[in-house]
């Protein structure tokens, strides 16, 4: 059996109602109260600003409904809770009309025995009229603009829904604007969280948040992900980390580990070479436009990462990373900048942000992540675009999808963010491939 571990979901009751300035708040509050806290996306999918780092002071982890089944849930839940106290799994509680493709946050909540809390942001409430009761043990109260207008509503709520309500927490303009105006991709300040923390407790019952969270302790799950395999000649992966990329799975590093890789970090904007031995650079996603003249002016490591890929090395490379393995990428402002140049195209952001899709897609052809035929069930970053200057190599069957998986020798580049530990097929070709090197002689960026 696993230890006794306070746990929760955590989740808006109606689209209107964002909920993660609230979900801030709560785990704020928990630390506060002395609680190691471990924060859950209920979605495979970054978030724009992670406020839940700046609250907590521990790395989100995820977990996704739609992507594993509940016994991998089960397992990740356990490898990334065993250090904690309390464990906040936000998510979206689905709609009736929600697409099967939506990771379901209700599903979480069976599979692993979470304490349901809801947000209903009061601001929308429309006189009498309230949105569908949601199937939940508690709810939060967003928006509220005085400890009156919290007591008003609370009696409205529990007596027509049978509900408690547990706290919420007030209007804070300034600090919204000031989470607003955060760079997507980064973390707010955490005295912003610190002060939404503050003003949470002033008008909630955390007590009584804790004791609905108090369940059970649930059977260990038995280990399937993480059971060594360790290489006789370890993998050296070279995984790019710095202000401009940043975005990995917490997860799958781990299993990388486990499995007897060497993980080393180096830094594109101001490393000269790539990790010694390396054999797989690993490029996550991240905010490259923002630093590109500095990655441009680091022509040492853009030629170190040509010379690993005209000898036949892997590279995956996921939404920026993608970016820049393209000859040219577009920065804020507009200015291009020669980049690694392993793709003959120009990458740019979309000026409006576009939230990622499910999709699932289909190997054209072998490469080193599967056969062809194989699955990739994963989120589309839809904000990094991709133009051709030439021709690029597709690796998906789908119609309107050429340029979401694209490959020159032994490197790929992709649109779409896997979640290796979700994919163990994929995952084993990640790091046992069966193929042999590529070589690319004829690799000559401008």
């Amino acid at each position: 059996m696993m230890k006794r571990l306070a746990r929760l979901a955590l989740g808006a009751a109606h689209a209107e109602c964002a909920g993660h300035l609230t979900c801030w708040a709560l785990l704020d509050a928990l630390r506060r109260h002395g609680l190691k806290v471990q924060h859950f996306h209920g979605r495979a999918c970054f978030a724009p600003v992670n406020g839940a780092l700046a609250a907590t002071g521990l790395t989100s982890r995820h977990l996704d409904s739609w992507l594993m089944p509940p016994h991998v849930c089960r397992e990740l839940f356990q490898h990334s809770s065993r250090d904690s106290d309390c464990v906040v799994v936000e998510g979206r509680y689905r709609a009736a009309a929600a697409p099967q493709t939506a990771a379901s946050l209700e599903a979480l909540c069976d599979w692993l025995d979470l304490a349901r809390l809801a947000v209903l942001d009061v601001s929308n409430l429309c006189g009498c009229r309230l949105p569908p009761r949601p199937q939940v043990d508690a709810l939060l109260l967003e928006g509220l603009s005085s400890e009156a207008e919290l007591l008003r509503v609370q009696t409205s709520l529990e007596s027509l829904w049978g509900l408690p309500v547990l706290g919420g927490l007030p209007k804070l303009p300034q600090i919204e604007e000031a989470i607003r105006a955060c760079p997507r991709g980064t973390a707010p300040s955490p005295h912003l969280c610190r002060e939404l923390g503050e003003r949470f407790l002033r008008f909630s019952r955390l007590e009584a948040i804790l004791r609905l969270a108090d369940r059970p302790p649930l059977p260990a799950a038995p280990p399937s992900l993480f059971r060594d395999a360790v290489r006789e000649t370890p993998l050296v992966i070279a995984l790019a980390y710095d202000d401009a990329f940043h975005c990995y799975f917490p997860d799958v590093l781990d299993l990388l580990e486990a499995h007897g890789a060497k993980v080393r970090d180096f830094s594109p904007l101001s490393d000269e070479t790539l990790p010694p031995h390396t054999d797989l650079l690993y490029l996550g996603c991240g905010h490259p436009e923002r630093h590109a003249a500095r990655l441009a002016k680091n022509v040492c490591l853009l030629e170190a990462i040509r010379n690993h890929v005209r000898a036949g090395g892997r590279v995956y490379a996921e939404g920026g990373g993608l970016a820049y393995l393209c000859e040219e990428l577009a920065a804020e402002g507009g200015r291009q900048f020669h980049m690694v140049g392993i793709f003959p195209a120009v990458a740019s952001l979309r000026k409006d942000p576009q939230p990622p899709v499910p999709v699932e897609l289909t190997l054209a052809a072998n490469n080193w992540l599967g056969p062809a035929g194989t699955r990739l069930r994963g989120y589309l970053n839809c904000n990094w675009q991709i133009q051709p200057l030439r021709a690029l190599h597709g690796e998906l069957q789908e119609y309107g999808h050429a340029h979401d998986l694209i490959a020159r020798g032994n490197a790929l580049g992709s649109r779409l963010h896997l979640n290796f530990a979700a994919l163990p097929e994929v995952f084993s070709h990640f790091i046992h491939p069966p193929c042999q090197r590529v070589l690319v002689p004829s690799l000559h960026p401008r």
